[in-house]
């Protein structure tokens, strides 16, 4: 979902009541509306986020860049404060011409010019449509400042970062991230997160501004607020059973399988927890590999033991597809015999994949 729209609808909608100038009301005012800091924090449910990373390391904090759109001219009157917005001027025309792109359902151009429409941004703000907010943000026609490091505070507690922007007004706020996509990964499972959509928030206000949402947050922690979006992945493993002659062609334990990243068998793998990737059969010939951490992917076992009294030419080499399912499990593909050609001894049925050792070559199945 879009991060920031709710809350920037909330606020930018709302922020000009009138499409008219500013009132003209006596001095003695008894309320005021105030531009009362230069702030813009954003609040999340998950501060992880805002970060950038590095497998299980956080490596900082995401970079975000800001670019003023318009100033806040306030009256006081004896009924209250009057807020509108002005826009900047070193931008007009490029934002003007971002607002060419917002047309009604037959195509026409909603905002002209300045002589018919008044002031940009502050005819935007009483359009109160949210979706005519959102593809301005999309493309505004202005591009931010980096912020820098200093002027982002981090609270832990209320898991937010909080961006100093030095002057009151509405600003475009942009995650400049590179690479935006940004992957966590906690050994059991890696957490991607998609970084923010831009952003069109104000700074505080108070007093009687006639605002509502004038706090300069943006919680993108509500339900009701569109957020940043962010999916995880769970690392899972696979099983299969080993099966020998006779006596063990119920179950072979004793089978020590070895995984691998190529199908030259030299690279050992190790999974999401740094745990190298070994399994041997125990009773009832299962070779489990369901406690290991693996990526989505394709991986190579080799039997690197043969079971006593078994021949070692029926040693299995076997090619492993790991795959992503809809809940987001990682989940076996399939299991594949890399003889060539085919032994025979790999099986899939109703019980799942089985591996068959024989004690000498005259027990090979014949795969004619």
């Amino acid at each position: 979902m879009v991060a920031g729209l709710a809350a920037a609808a909330t606020l930018f909608a709302t922020m000009a009541v009138t499409n008219g100038a500013m009132a003209d009301e006596p001095s003695t005012a008894s309320s005021t509306c105030a531009a009362t800091g230069t702030t813009i924090t954003l609040q999340g449910s998950d501060l992880d986020a805002f970060r950038t990373w590095n497998g299980k390391t956080s490596t900082g904090l995401r970079t975000f860049s800001a670019a003023k759109v318009a100033d806040y001219k306030i009256a006081n009157g004896t009924t209250g404060g009057s807020l509108h917005l002005q826009t900047v001027a070193a931008d007009k025309d490029a934002i003007i011409n971002a607002l060419g792109d917002i047309k009604d359902n037959a195509g026409n151009k909603l905002y002209d010019s300045e002589d018919n429409q008044g002031d940009p941004m502050n005819w935007l703000a009483n359009t109160q449509n949210d979706t005519f907010i959102r593809n301005y943000a999309d493309d505004p026609g202005v591009t931010g400042t980096t912020v820098s490091t200093n002027d982002v505070t981090v609270d832990e507690t209320a898991k937010t970062v909080t961006i100093d922007v030095k002057e009151p007004g509405l600003y475009m706020i942009f995650d400049s991230t590179d690479p935006k996509t940004q992957t966590k990964d906690t050994g059991d499972t890696t957490v991607q997160y998609d970084g923010f959509k831009n952003m069109l928030v104000g700074t505080p206000l108070s007093g009687d501004c006639q605002v509502s949402n004038g706090t300069g947050i943006v919680d993108l922690s509500s339900t009701s607020n569109a957020k940043t979006s962010s999916s995880t992945t769970v690392r899972g493993g696979f099983k299969f059973t080993k099966v020998g002659v006779k006596d063990d062609r119920t179950g072979l334990a004793g089978a020590e399988f070895t995984m691998y990243s190529d199908d030259q068998f030299t690279t050992q793998v190790e999974d999401g927890n740094g745990t190298p990737v070994v399994a041997t059969s125990g009773k009832g010939g299962v070779v489990d590999f369901t406690g290991f951490k693996l990526d989505a992917g394709t991986y190579y076992l080799k039997e690197t033991k043969v079971p006593d009294t078994y021949w070692a030419g029926s040693a299995g080499k076997l090619k492993i597809t790991m795959s992503k399912n809809e809940q987001g499990q990682i989940v076996l593909s399939k299991i594949e015999d890399m003889s060539v050609p085919t032994s025979g001894l790999l099986t899939n049925g109703q019980n799942g994949y089985v591996y068959h050792n024989v004690k000498s070559i005259t027990q090979l199945p014949l795969t004619g």
